[in-house]
């Protein structure tokens, strides 16, 4: 390696460091903010069971240390899913100047779907797919027992399906990319097709409660965005695949 070379090796990583502190920076403020409204945040999350009507509920915390703990997993979580797009921008701001313009129109196009289709998911999670699957353990309760589940149990359980739908949702954005790096095409999406449903349908009864409403309803979105990777595909193709 040169002298020239290894000097913007350098600066690349000295770029990358400060990235890398900003975004830091950024999540160690939000989960502040995030400690300080915990409380708002944790009603947020309980309210799929508070609108069910569940009367005999209440959350408990079992350990000595677990208030503080429901606290800090409140603001981790909630500062990485309100600076995901501060992350995501991060990210376009250091490969920026290593690409060209073109390039940067569509990496500035990749970058803003996946923002808004990791928002799309978490929405998803917390209005559909946490109500339903709380719901359906409430439906499993004696009428006679208490439901207090532990709170930090419960904290965690809500930001993984939130997060989980969140990532998810990036399956057209890992279409595209894959895409134009040429590991996949739309073909092979295609005589996947039928592999995935059923990989959907197994997923959907794992994150649903055992009806076939339920599945379906899980099943369909994913379907859904695995037919839009196909579109994404087929449009990004390089032109020999057309």
């Amino acid at each position: 390696m040169t002298k020239a070379e290894n000097m913007n090796f350098l600066s690349h990583l000295e770029e990358l460091r400060w990235s890398l502190l900003r975004i830091i920076c950024v999540n160690m403020f939000l989960m502040v903010i995030s400690f300080f409204y915990s409380n708002q945040i944790q009603t947020l999350l309980t309210a799929p069971i508070t609108d069910s009507g569940l009367t005999n509920f209440y959350l408990q915390d079992i350990k000595i240390t677990s208030p503080f703990t429901a606290k800090v997993i409140i603001s981790l979580f909630s500062s990485f899913i309100i600076s995901f797009p501060y992350i995501i921008f991060e990210i376009y701001k250091f490969i920026y100047p290593a690409i060209s313009k073109i390039s940067k129109l569509f990496i500035f196009f990749v970058f803003l779907l996946s923002v808004i289709f990791f928002i799309i998911g978490c929405l998803f999670g917390y209005y559909y797919l946490l109500p339903v699957s709380i719901s359906f353990f409430i439906r499993l309760i004696d009428t006679e027992v208490t439901f207090a589940p532990e709170r930090v149990s419960y904290i965690f359980y809500s930001f993984w399906l939130i997060l989980v739908c969140g990532f998810i949702y990036q399956l057209p954005i890992i279409s595209l990319i894959l895409t134009k790096l040429r590991i996949i095409n739309y073909e092979f999406l295609k005589q996947m097709r039928s592999y995935s449903i059923i990989i959907f349908l197994i997923l959907g009864a794992l994150l649903s409660p055992p009806d076939p409403l339920s599945q379906m309803l899980i099943a369909l979105p994913l379907y859904v965005l695995y037919e839009l990777s196909i579109l994404i595909s087929y449009f990004f193709r390089e032109k020999k695949d057309g």
